[in-house]
């Protein structure tokens, strides 16, 4: 089989298989860092990293990029808070919220990137829950504390105050 469908339920599982032998292959070619970057920066088909320098950033990406066009992938849809690393790539590479932007005048957008929104100008992360009020029965909480994507588990300490309602309310409905 040389297609696969997108959008089963494997799909995402499959492309992450997919970014990570690619890499593997020639990774004597292009350097364990970008192996690493692939492995353990890259949700299913998004990449995201912080790196000390511009250079380092740029370099990464670029290689990046070289790496995965030997398997006929193309890494592209590129943001970063920092004007030099956006300069560094032509605008059919960036994000399409960039590509028409001046970056010397322009204010960055936001990014949605791994459930969170990314501000690009103040570098930091923010999520935008949703303020419909559901009622005070299981089947609402449940649907409010599942509404909450976070993969990263920025907002564990919040969820786990909701898992615990759910948990009260739950003993007080047996008893």
């Amino acid at each position: 089989m040389t297609v696969h469908v997108f959008g089963n339920s494997p799909s995402p599982a499959i492309a992450t298989y997919g970014l990570c032998k690619t890499v593997k292959e020639i990774e004597d070619m292009f350097g364990t860092d970008i192996t690493q970057y692939v492995e353990c920066d890259f949700y299913v088909d998004v990449g995201l990293t912080s790196q000390p320098t511009v250079e380092k950033a740029v370099d990464l990406m670029k290689r990046t990029q070289k790496a995965l066009s030997y398997g006929k992938l193309r890494l592209h849809k590129i943001a970063s808070n920092n004007q030099e690393v956006m300069n560094a790539f032509p605008p059919t590479d960036l994000s399409s919220e960039m590509e028409d932007l001046d970056l010397s005048k322009d204010n960055l957008p936001t990014q949605r990137s791994q459930g969170l929104n990314w501000d690009l100008q103040s570098d930091s992360f923010f999520f935008k829950i949703s303020n419909d009020v559901k009622p005070f029965t299981r089947r609402g909480v449940l649907s409010t504390i599942n509404s909450i994507f976070d993969p990263l588990g920025f907002l564990a300490p919040i969820i786990i105050h909701g898992n615990s309602l759910m948990k009260n309310l739950l003993q007080e409905t047996v008893n």
